[in-house]
């Protein structure tokens, strides 16, 4: 997964939560299936979601990848740093994931987690950004992007905004990260 220049997606809990609680994680499926992936620990803190059957059946059929930390691999080392520096399960088992070469883009609207992914190189992207991006690629319009964030806002999303119109006009211009 993620070899060359096709990017792997690592899947947080937030994002997923997101998408899950208003019943449409058929949007990171269709964007991202194939190229998602969580980890052991994202499934455990899954389980304590708002849904946590959806991401389990997201394994099970296959779309989103299942990727475990080894204890005597580097990326178990970066798991640990960022647990002592009091990352979650989920934020540090994907960012040290991650670090399994190929090219990585971190899904997650937890802002800690995404300034660490960017510090160490990691791309990342957020429900928001998803969200704008379905509307500017014509996949949704800009009212039914901004009633799922609205519906995503009233589940318990802590969005900066409540309109995806600004971030869809700058990314209109902007390739995919």
């Amino acid at each position: 997964m993620s070899g060359g220049g096709t990017p792997g997606f690592a899947l947080d809990n937030s994002a997923i939560s997101n998408f899950a609680a208003v019943g449409r994680m058929d949007i990171l499926r269709e964007r991202y299936g194939g190229r998602l992936v969580v980890t052991r620990e994202v499934l455990l803190g899954a389980d304590k979601g708002p849904c946590p059957e959806a991401l389990r059946r997201a394994v099970q059929v296959g779309w989103v990848d299942l990727r475990t930390l080894y204890a005597d691999s580097e990326e178990y080392g970066v798991f640990v740093e960022l647990r002592n520096r009091g990352f979650g399960l989920g934020e540090a088992s994907l960012i040290a994931a991650c670090r399994a070469g190929g090219t990585w883009v971190f899904v997650s609207d937890d802002l800690d987690a995404r300034r660490e992914a960017r510090r160490r190189g990691i791309g990342v992207v957020g429900t928001y950004g998803i969200l704008a991006r379905q509307v500017s690629e014509g996949k949704m319009s800009l009212e039914e992007g901004n009633k799922l964030l609205r519906r995503m806002i009233e589940a318990g999303f802590r969005s900066h905004s409540d309109d995806l119109r600004e971030e869809v006009e700058r990314l209109k211009h902007s390739p995919e990260r």
